[in-house]
């Protein structure tokens, strides 16, 4: 039992120093190998976790298709006339919503962004330029 004693004081990862300047203890010599064991480990689970992966496939059901998203959004075009601008949108799914007009304000401004009046749509409104 001597002698394992005696191979763990001189196992050493690091000896560096002069050996006038330290003393090899048995508790730097099992230090060395836990800490080399749980490397060891380590590495392995790993790599294991690494080589071993394991794939799950999972499919679920968007329920919230049917909701609308709300958006708010302030845009000036100062120099184009609001007959000319439009909105259109698509979703995540790819279905496309062109010329959106329900809850869309336009307003008229003049050259220093000031609201003329607002556009008046509907049947029979007069058409504003």
């Amino acid at each position: 039992m001597d002698k394992v004693f005696n191979k763990l004081r001189n196992l050493d990862a690091y000896p560096k120093v002069n050996e006038d300047f330290y003393n090899r203890t048995l508790a730097g010599g099992v230090v060395t190998v836990v800490s080399a064991a749980v490397m060891l480990f380590l590495f392995f689970s790993e790599l294991n976790l690494y080589l071993y992966t394991v794939t799950e496939s999972k499919l679920l059901v968007d329920t919230s298709r049917g909701d609308t998203l709300h958006i708010n959004f302030d845009v000036t075009f100062p120099a184009v006339r609001c007959s000319i601008l439009s909105l259109d949108a698509m979703d995540i799914s790819g279905e496309q919503h062109l010329d959106i007009r329900h809850n869309i304000m336009k307003r008229r401004i003049d050259a220093n962004g000031n609201v003329i009046e607002e556009r008046k749509d509907g049947i029979g409104a007069p058409k504003v330029s």
